[in-house]
This record gives structure tokens, sequence and C-alpha cells, in this order.
């Protein structure tokens, strides 16, 4: 679908173990090796991109219809991406009349991730993904293993790593709510956790305590927002919440 294809190249970057992989499979429809789909039928699917334009909205729900699992993988597809900035700029059309002279024939839709027009099985979310998770994942499906992904922060492998914790130097970083896995390649380097993996499962607590620690940082209602608004980490919160509020008032 639509993003610049750097998950596909985390997988080609597997090198030998990629191809030793390929050997036990049958690899139905990969554009980077090779020109021409030979299956039509499949077990496993994994997507990239966000599916933006009718006809990979209408592509999506096709290759739904002909695959058993379906995996969404890597920020474009399972959040949204860096596209999904413009659902949270106001007046789209305004914005799209500003960059470009001639927009009769330009589709300026909101910015939805794959699970949002078809049911998917799993989710593997990073931006790009870890080639390993995936690996150790894909693995895992062709032995009949149910593989999950450990509901753990980012800030669980920053202490393995033993990083210095970038948000109580007073930098904004989102790794006490975001998804581990990653390995926390961003803090290891001083950078901050932007949330291309997307959110736990359960935020409610942990993001309450995560904005009051932002704003006693210095950091507006608005600043935060922007920083959830980078890969699409805004609406999956906000809809976690929803989720989460619904189940109360039925427990209730």
């Amino acid at each position: 679908m639509t993003c610049c294809e750097g998950c596909r190249v985390a997988i080609t970057d597997l090198g030998e173990r990629f191809l030793a992989l390929a050997g036990h499979v049958i690899v139905g429809d990969f554009p980077f090796i090779q020109e021409h789909a030979a299956k039509k039928i499949f077990d496993i699917t994994f997507i990239e991109g966000t599916p933006i334009l009718p006809e990979q909205i209408e592509e999506i729900k096709d290759i739904r219809k002909r695959s058993k699992i379906l995996i969404p993988i890597g920020t474009c597809a399972t959040l949204g991406g860096i596209q999904e900035i413009k659902n949270y700029r106001g007046d789209k059309a305004e914005c799209l009349r500003y960059v470009y002279k001639n927009v009769d024939q330009i589709a300026n839709p909101d910015i939805k991730p794959i699970s949002a027009y078809v049911p998917v099985d799993y989710e593997l979310t990073g931006c790009p993904i870890n080639k390993e998770e995936l690996l150790k994942f894909t693995k895992k499906l062709l032995v009949g293993d149910t593989p999950k992904i450990p509901q753990r922060p980012v800030c669980y492998e920053c202490q393995l790593k033993e990083n210095e914790c970038l948000l109580q130097g007073g930098l904004p970083c989102l790794g006490p709510i975001i998804l581990a896995g990653c390995g926390a390649p961003c803090p290891s380097v001083k950078y901050p956790c932007d949330g291309c993996r997307g959110p736990l499962q359960k935020v409610g607590q942990n993001f309450d305590n995560l904005k009051k620690i932002l704003q006693g940082h210095g950091y507006n209602q608005r600043e935060i927002e922007m920083i959830l608004e980078r890969f699409g980490t805004k609406d999956q919160i906000n809809n976690k919440f929803k989720t989460q509020n619904a189940n109360v008032k039925t427990t209730t």
C-alpha cells in the first residue's frame, strides 16, 4: 500500500536467514524479489503500508478474502503512519489547495490503518518493523504455534540496556505507554521514543501519569498531542480509552 517500503527492506535485510526461511514456504507475491505473483490464495499474508486510494481499499478487501491469516506490518499498516498527521490538521481540503495547484485528480481521504477496513489476525508494528521480531513470529506461525507479543513498555527494554531515562531528564519520551519489541534503539542514542509501535493495550493510568510528567516539564496539552500525532498513536489511544470505558460501564 502507501508507504516508504522500509519494512520490506528490513525483511530482505535478514539476508541468508530470509533465504533459509523462504526455503520452507512458497513465496506467492513479493515485489522486491519477483515480478509477478505466483499464487492467488495465501496461507499467510503480510501487508505493508496504508490503504489510501479507493482501489487500495478494494484490494485490501480482496486480499482478506484470499488469505487464511492476514498480518499488517509496520506503522503505516497498523496505525496509519506519518501520513495520518493530515487527519489532525483541520480542513484537509484547504491544506490540499495550499500544497497543490491543481487538486481535481488528487484523492484526499481520512487516513486509517488496515484494521479499519478488514479483520486482521495479528499485527507487527514499528517504523520499520523489527526484522528479528518478524522472523521469530513467522517461524511460530509455520509450526502452528500462536505467536504473542508481550505487553511491555519500551521502558522495559531501556532498563535492560541500562539507558539513562530521557523522560526524567525532561525530554518528551513516550516510552512508558508504547509497546516494546523494538529493542529501544531511539532512547539508546539519546532520542526520545516517538511511539512508532503504538500504545500498550492498557494505557489508562500510565498515560495519565505520563501527561502529568510532561506537563511538569513545561509541555502544554497541544505539544503533547502533536507528539502523539506523529505516527497515528493519538487515535489508537483515544480508541482504547473508549473501549475500556465502555467495558467498565458494561461491567458496572
